[in-house]
């Protein structure tokens, strides 16, 4: 998304400067005259996550701050806002303070939730359950929710105190953008009372197509990573239950696990954009399984603009687009039992042709392109500018 708008940003006419923690740039980005890009060549903190200095870096980036500082001595910060959209994987929230210090209004997009809650996911990993504790509370403090080990959460809790209550980041920022409604309410739980947060949804990057006749299509197709946490495991088994063509376009750790449960499955390994779409051309159903909460869901949505109905699980913000029974069908959280039994229903060419002519005619009705996102962007940027006080003897533009 910080690409996609980059590239939308410049093509309208603005100044972009793209700050980013490491390579290799995309082409795209490094031939653009509106972008310029500042790669500051430190590591993903996972690369070197057993080292002190990488715990160090990730709590903190120092050097990530003075390289911001850098980037942005030459901007008028009257006229230029300063958008984040994920800094906890090697930037830190380091680079917030400085653009908050330099005096730049500084907004944030909420494609996870490192702001507020310490894994990031409002999400007991070990259960998979949803969590409803508040971040930071004694009762988060005490519970083993991180996805790998009780000493990586303590970690966590030391990154987020010292970016909330050390730095105060959450109550500096200028606004925050949610990717969905169901994002938007999470995350106001624990952001500061009064924090603005205006729901600007993701760019769906499909071009508009003949719509698929999923009725005459068999296969019931996953698109992502193959992690526990996206809830392919119940895709597996319900497919094997059914004797269904289950199609796993993506790789992953779950990938032995999902050969075990459904040997006759079918698994491409990782495709392109045009693969993907050639896969959902020959899709019945996409189905959305995931077992964690989903700030958005872009898949689902791909699939929608495709004619393609979704079957997604509830609790997750595929929910805002799927309308249960009208243009797919929303299944039990975590439940292989519900899932199979939403799938069983598809067997009815008339209900999935009815199902995918909806999701076609709903999602092009009101199309998540570019330009309607960088509209949205524009007007978002102009009124957190206009919130501001200029600095003295600035231009007003």
């Amino acid at each position: 998304m910080a690409f996609d708008s980059a590239r939308a940003l410049a093509g309208k006419g603005h100044r972009v400067v793209l700050f980013t923690a490491f390579g290799p740039v995309d082409h795209s980005l490094q031939s653009n005259p509106g972008i310029e890009v500042t790669c500051i060549g430190t590591g993903w903190i996972r690369q070197g996550q057993t080292s002190l200095s990488a715990a160090i870096r990730g709590l903190w980036n120092a050097a990530a701050s003075r390289r911001m500082r850098e980037a942005l001595s030459g901007l008028e910060p009257g006229e230029t806002v300063v958008h984040a959209h994920l800094y906890s994987s090697a930037l830190s929230a380091s680079v917030l303070g400085a653009a908050i210090r330099s005096g730049f209004a500084t907004v944030l997009t909420l494609h996870d939730y490192f702001i507020t809650c310490p894994n990031g996911a409002y999400f007991v990993f070990p259960r998979a359950e949803f969590c409803e504790r508040r971040a930071l509370s004694w009762s988060c403090l005490g519970c083993n929710c991180d996805s790998r080990r009780r000493s990586h959460k303590a970690w966590r809790v030391a990154r987020t105190l010292l970016q909330n209550r050390v730095a105060g980041i959450p109550r500096r920022v200028a606004a925050y953008v949610a990717v969905s409604r169901t994002c938007a309410e999470l995350a106001r739980r624990d952001l500061p009372a009064g924090a603005r947060i205006d729901v600007i949804p993701n760019i769906v990057a499909v071009d508009r197509q003949a719509p698929v006749d999923a009725a005459r299509n068999r296969d019931y197709v996953f698109v992502g990573r193959l992690e526990d946490y996206k809830g392919p495991q119940l895709l597996a088994m319900a497919g094997a239950r059914l004797r269904l063509p289950v199609v796993f376009c993506g790789a992953g750790p779950m990938e032995p696990e999902l050969r075990r449960l459904y040997p006759d499955a079918t698994f491409t390994g990782w495709l392109s954009p045009e693969q993907v779409s050639g896969v959902l051309g020959r899709a019945r159903a996409f189905v959305f399984p995931s077992v964690y909460r989903e700030t958005f869901g872009l898949s689902a949505a791909e699939a929608l603009a495709r004619g393609v109905p979704v079957v997604a699980s509830r609790g997750t913000a595929a929910e805002e687009f799927v309308r249960d029974g009208e243009n797919g069908l929303i299944f039990e959280h975590n439940s292989a039992d519900s899932l199979a039994d939403r799938l069983g229903r598809l067997s009815d060419d008339g209900l999935v042709g009815a199902l995918g002519r909806e999701a076609y005619r709903r999602y092009w009705e009101n199309p998540l392109t570019a330009d309607i996102h960088v509209g949205l962007l524009e007007g978002f940027y102009r009124s957190v500018l206009a919130g501001r006080k200029p600095p003295a003897g600035a231009a007003s533009r």
